[in-house]
Formats: structure tokens, C-alpha cells, sequence
């Protein structure tokens, strides 16, 4: 079985073997019943590196940043997040259980 996550991610395997996979390069990050982002590679920098327009006048300071979450094998950028700066990863895509 073969599912997309998004256009860098998949879930590969069948039964209780499913795993979260980079499209790019087939690496495993993880099982499927697991925060993905928490076996990336992460870069934490501000929210304005999002782009031009993203608060430009930088209100607020320094509150939220950028996340980017890479393949530790390939270096794929897998996902992005912003979030409040010190707070915990956020786990945004999870798996039912069938």
C-alpha cells in the first residue's frame, strides 16, 4: 500500500508495518503512528523568512518562527510549520488506526 502524505512524504507498507517515507529518496523516518517531524531534521529561524510579506514590520518581535523539517538522508525539505518560539513541534498530520 502507498499513500501521499504530501508531495514529499508517503506511507508505505501494509498492516502493522506502515512506515513514513521521503518520496524523494525512499528513507524511512518513521513508523506511521509517529510524529514524522520528530525524526527530520529541523531549522528554526524567524517567520519572516516565510517571505517578503510575511511581518515584514516584525510585530510582535521575535514570537514566532519558521520551522523547516529535511530528510536526514537526502535533505528534502518535508514540511514547513510556524510556532511560537519554544514551543513543542506540532504534530499535524496523524494516522487513524483501521
Amino acid at each position: 500500500m502507498m499513500a501521499s502524505i504530501n508531495e514529499f512524504l508517503i506511507i508505505a507498507g501494509d498492516g502493522e508495518r506502515k512506515m513514513i517515507r521521503c518520496a524523494r529518496c525512499g528513507f524511512d523516518l518513521c513508523a506511521a503512528t509517529e510524529n514524522h517531524k520528530l525524526h527530520a531534521l529541523m531549522q528554526e529561524g524567524p517567520v519572516q523568512e516565510a517571505g517578503p510579506h510575511v511581518n515584514p514590520h516584525h510585530l510582535g518581535g521575535d514570537k514566532f518562527v519558521l520551522r523547516r523539517f529535511y530528510c536526514p538522508n537526502c535533505l528534502t525539505q518535508l514540511n514547513t510549520e510556524v510556532a511560537l518560539r519554544g514551543e513543542p513541534v506540532l504534530w499535524d498530520v496523524q494516522l487513524g488506526t483501521e
